[in-house]
């Protein structure tokens, strides 16, 4: 108090307050400059395979290709748009951890209680605290009255914490266990207080969460970083490709011509050879870069997204679908994610006869069933020493636990009234225990209910089965074991006595809670989800770890943690053993442990940074103000969308709009299928283009023209290529997907045998280009060089078709049902030929793709050329699947 130079009576002066406020500025987190919206346009520019396509619209342009350069650059700018839609909804953090703040608060100053912007408090001012209250700043209580508080936005714990004024605390001592501090962002439950503000802003509690937040880096997932890589290599492939063709055609040309490059320059047909030489580049620039592939991704994506969002998973950044398809580990929050959030009573001592009850309010006796009068007894102790109360609108108010002993005694023993209260000594943290003075038909009794140990020691005498008997050393030893059987499970226990009151004695004081009669005890728990012990043991089937990270005490946590399945051992690892942990032992060690406690946000960041240096791909789950920094470094951020802060919901990838912890897992499928499709899409776009980029690189060879335009090599790989690839990124997926370990974290899309097998269907599929393009006026009669290439333009077109099927089954043939089950597939089958159609026998698309009509003997040309490359792929793919698993079963790598 002497160092912030205040007064806890009169408070700050106001000319003091102002002079600290210039000094410490406002009581707010500090405003980050958002990216400029152009910025993040810009940025989705910022990739080598798309400055090659800007080459190509350059080349394209001045060659007077202006279709051709048109259709490209609207191509580039679409993937831009779409890009830049995703990004814009730029980091929201810290704005709304801004809005946790308090708008006001209730101050001292001049000894005059006032009430000021919560962005006007400065260190030293007197703040007065009442329930329901939001705590504005960090600070030092000075008064408490029954004072509770709810942390869990900033600890994880549960329950309300009591505090006081007088309890020191270790500076080092987690959050939950400093007593006599509150924090802002924090609610009080109950009571009241008076505080002095230590810390304002930045430098509080919460400004140290959001300084981690924006000093948090979010990890780029690795399909991102493999889409980036293949780019590259496409990029650099085609340039390779396409100036060993535009050299190639020069040499020709010098040769023919038998001058030098500088005298040959000056003839007109040596330029036109030149100028064919650069429209075969851009031909292959265009053949080899899939410029629908980032547009089809972010669409099969959004697939996805859709699929998740109806299982009540809602996915806020798209390639955060694939990561949650390959997590290894989930690191989840305890509260309001594996359990409830809500205290519940679950387990009662009527006398001296155990009863468990169920989430169902039913009743499970663990010997003989109690005495009815007696539990009867029980809850109307329970209802009435109690301060919870209900609201007009029939919500119950009160503190967690007392209102639970509300809703069990309303479950369980319907239609009792509460007694009129005629006195009462109030909760109190030092005696842990509260007495009410009651009317009950005339007499005075007395109704106390407080912590087991402490109320047992104030029992004379004990109620058993409607006798009352006198409470000996043998009884209170049995009573007590019980009750530390059941805290040592994590249970909350609470005992109730009652005694009469003479008429002469006095309504409060000490007395009232002298000669009890010990009446039952009662043990409360915030209940785990019904459905989590299955949601992990598939998670477990499905090769996905699980670890509690909680705030919560190591105990109750424990016993979370068996009641779900999670451990089948003893060990716990708390926030200070954490910290006496160094970086190296904990990445030893991070692997074996389920259960953390009593853990700050840094032991959060250690723990998911432990297992990503382990190779794990990591998920966290949380809903706290506390969880976002983990959150937003974790690979994959998964928040509760109806417990969860506005600080979780914004920092996470993932937000659960159930709150249910099962939907983790359906996400989790989800992902894969989406992982599986996504490799379907991008081999078959791979494969469709390698067919082109060779069929153009053989045909250059032959041909002095380029046997397909730029802009028919962009019809094919837009129009005609883009449906079927949306198609298969809308695949259901197989329905043992989750019977299978996660997909390695270093495991690529393109492994080297997807890579050769690329490379084969590609080369198949170019065999039917060149059985058209060989077999004209041999195999089938021509009319001129547009007939050739409009055979050659549509065979290319229907054996890309026909290959799509073929990625709905590794295993099975094209020629099985299965190939017929994706109805999108079927239908964007039809639309392509239509389309295709379209741009052989109509006039003004036969000007703009330089097409010719295709009589009957043509199609069947076309078709005859198109089986047998497609057999062959279809024989070859099944014996790729095989050799794939022959190789794992060995411990080969692809």
């Amino acid at each position: 108090m002497a160092s912030l130079a205040t007064d806890p009576e009169h408070g700050l002066a106001t000319t003091e307050a102002q002079a600290r406020l210039q000094v410490n500025g406002p009581n707010r987190l500090e405003r980050k400059v958002s990216t400029p919206a152009w910025r993040i346009f810009v940025a989705q520019f910022q990739d080598f395979m798309i400055y090659v396509l800007v080459v190509a619209v350059i080349i394209a342009a001045f060659e007077g290709q202006l279709p051709e350069a048109v259709a490209i650059l609207a191509i580039l700018l679409l993937n831009g748009m779409l890009g830049f839609a995703q990004e814009y909804r730029a980091e929201r953090s810290l704005e709304a951890l801004r809005e946790l703040s308090a708008p006001t608060a209730t101050v001292v100053r001049d000894g005059i209680e006032r009430e000021v912007s919560a962005e006007q408090l400065v260190p030293g001012d007197i703040v007065i605290l009442e329930a329901g209250d939001k705590v504005p700043a960090d600070g030092r209580l000075v008064e408490a009255a029954s004072l509770r508080v709810v942390e869990s936005a900033l600890t994880g714990e549960s329950t309300p914490v009591r505090k006081d004024h007088d309890s020191l605390a270790s500076p080092t001592a987690p959050l939950g266990d400093r007593r006599s501090m509150v924090y802002a962002g924090t609610t009080v439950a109950v009571g009241r207080g008076r505080f002095v503000v230590t810390a304002t802003g930045q430098n509080t509690e919460m400004g140290r969460i959001a300084d981690l937040l924006a000093s948090t880096e979010e990890t780029v997932t690795p399909l991102a970083r493999e889409l980036a890589v293949v780019g590259r290599r496409i990029a650099i492939i085609v340039l390779v490709i396409a100036a060993i063709v535009f050299v190639e055609e020069v040499f020709l040309e010098l040769r023919g011509a038998g001058e030098g490059l500088f005298a040959a320059l000056e003839h007109p047909e040596f330029r036109a050879a030149l100028t064919e030489g650069l429209l075969i580049a851009v031909a292959l620039a265009v053949a080899a870069i899939p410029e629908g592939l980032p547009a089809i991704v972010t669409v099969a994506l959004s697939l996805g997204v859709r699929r998740m969002a109806e299982h009540h998973a809602i996915v806020r950044r798209l390639h955060a679908v694939e990561t949650l398809g390959s997590t290894t580990y989930i690191c989840s929050d305890k509260t309001g994610t594996l359990t409830l959030n809500r205290m519940s009573v679950r387990w009662t001592l009527v006398g001296r006869d155990a009863v468990t009850i169920t989430p169902d309010w039913g009743l499970e006796p663990e010997g003989a069933a109690p005495h009815a009068p007696d539990a009867e007894l029980l809850w109307s102790i329970a209802a009435s020493c109690n301060d919870a109360h209900y609201a007009a609108d029939g919500t119950l108010l009160g503190d967690p636990t007392e209102t639970a002993l509300i809703e069990a005694a309303r479950h369980l023993s319907p239609g009792h009234l509460k007694p009129r209260r005629i006195g009462e000594n109030p909760f109190d943290s030092e005696r842990k225990r509260m007495a009410t003075v009651h009317d009950v038909a005339g007499e005075r009794v007395v109704y106390v209910k407080g912590g087991a140990d402490v109320v047992l020691d104030l029992c004379t005498h004990a109620l058993l089965r409607g006798r009352v008997e006198v409470l000996d050393d043998g009884l209170r030893r049995e009573l007590s074991a019980q009750n530390a059987e059941m805290a040592s499970k994590g249970f909350r226990t609470l005992a109730f006595a009652m005694r009469s009151l003479a008429a002469s004695e006095p309504t409060e004081g000490d007395h009232l809670e002298r000669g009890l009669t010990y009446v039952g005890i009662a043990g409360l728990v915030d209940p785990p989800r019904s459905e989590v012990p299955a949601a992990i043991g598939l998670c477990h089937r499905a090769g996905i770890k699980v670890a509690m990270v909680t705030g919560d005490h190591a105990l109750t946590a424990r016993a979370i943690a068996e009641g779900i399945s999670l451990i089948d051992c003893e060990r716990v690892v708390t926030g200070p053993e954490l910290d006496a942990m160094s970086d190296e032992q904990l990445r030893a060690e991070v692997d074996a442990i389920r259960v953390y406690a009593r853990v700050n946000p840094e032991h959060k960041l250690r723990i998911v940074d432990a297992l990503k240096s382990r190779g794990e791909i990591v998920a966290m789950t949380g809903d706290g103000v506390n969880d976002a920094p983990a959150l937003k470094r974790a690979d994959i951020g998964v928040a509760m969308g109806l417990v969860g802060t506005d600080v979780a919901r914004e920092s996470a990838d993932m937000v659960l709009t159930d709150d249910d912890f099962s939907t983790i897992v359906e996400a989790v499928r989800e992902g894969r299928i989406v992982f599986d499709n996504l490799r379907k899409v991008i081999l078959f776009l791979l494969s469709c283009n390698m067919s082109e980029v060779l069929i153009v690189f053989f045909t250059a060879l032959l041909s002095p023209t380029p046997a397909l335009l730029p802009l028919q090599i962009l019809w094919i790989n837009l129009i005609t290529d883009g449906p079927p690839a949306l198609a298969l990124g809308a695949d259901s997926g197989s329905a043992h997907i989750m019977e299978r370990p996660p997909r390695g974290p270093d495991e690529s899309i393109i492994t080297p045998s997807r890579q050769l097998e690329i490379l084969v269907q590609g080369l198949l599929m170019t065999g039917a280009g060149l059985i058209v393009f060989l077999g004209a006026d041999r195999l089938f009669p021509v009319d001129g060089a547009s007939h050739v290439n409009t055979m050659l333009f549509t065979a290319m077109v229907l054996v890309q078709k026909v290959h799509a099927f073929s990625f709905l089954s590794e295993s099975r043939s094209i020629l099985s049902p299965e190939t017929l089950r994706n109805k999108w597939l079927n239908m964007a089958f039809i639309a392509t030929i239509a389309l295709q159609m379209t741009v052989i026998y109509w006039e003004p698309a036969q000007k703009l793709f330089s097409t010719v009509p295709l009589g009957v003997h043509d199609w069947v040309a076309v078709t005859v050329s198109v089986l047998v490359p497609v057999m062959l792929i279809d024989f070859t793919k099944r014996a790729f699947t095989e050799w794939r698993r022959s190789r794992s079963k060995t411990g080969g790598i692809e």
